[in-house]
């Protein structure tokens, strides 16, 4: 499934689906949709309703920074300005453009420039989207546990997680029904003490055996 396919998919199970957007291009630095006006979406005088436009730049920056987040990170909109300079009337079709004007860790802005296909621009909105942190995977979390700590309080570090691990093997072959399988997990837990024996022996330190 391409971006304009997964993008599509989203915005048919979310408000703006009721405007009628077709997702027209998707990258990680443009996004571009269009609609065509309609009586449902209109204020006075048959001309499109602000609020459409606002929702229509809302969701193509929130999936432009979604198109740049980093693995199981999520986004949210923090602020949001809208310059209206001129109208749409029912019938006429508009045409968004959503580009990034910064793409930081914490905050990505993008801007929308709605026109009309005469080339006449119907409205501007630049908005702050917050990127929001997902859950480190586990090597991210130990990797944490060593930052910022000497060589030698890393390796007795280390050494205890050898050992943790090798606790772990044996309570897994505890319950191993295979005897071969059961085998390979004893000396896996074999293998993570002499790894944490080296350590300690580096270190001067020594910790309880299994």
């Amino acid at each position: 499934m391409d971006n304009i396919q997964q993008l599509q998919s989203v915005l048919e199970q979310m408000f703006p689906k009721m405007l009628g957007m077709r997702l027209t291009e998707a990258t990680t630095d443009r996004i571009r949709a269009e609609l065509t006006v309609t009586p449902d979406i209109c204020t006075t005088g048959d001309s499109i309703h602000g609020g459409a436009l606002m929702t229509m730049a809302d969701f193509l920056g929130a999936a432009g920074t979604f198109l740049n987040l980093p693995p199981g990170a999520g986004t949210t909109t923090l602020e949001s300005k809208t310059n209206f300079v001129s109208g749409a009337r029912v019938g006429q079709t508009v045409i968004a453009t959503c580009e990034p004007v910064h793409k930081g860790k914490r905050t990505q802005v993008w801007r929308t420039t709605i026109a009309r296909e005469d080339g006449a621009t119907v409205a501007i909105v630049t908005q702050t989207q917050m990127v929001l942190e997902g859950d480190p995977d586990p090597q991210t979390l130990i990797a944490k546990l060593f930052t910022g700590k000497s060589l030698e309080d890393q390796k007795k570090l280390l050494a205890q997680l050898e050992r943790g691990g090798a606790t772990i093997y044996r309570a897994f072959a505890a319950q191993e029904k295979d005897p071969a399988a059961r085998e390979t997990l004893l000396k896996a837990a074999e293998r993570e003490e002499e790894n944490a024996v080296v350590l300690e022996d580096q270190t001067g330190t020594t910790s309880p055996g299994p």
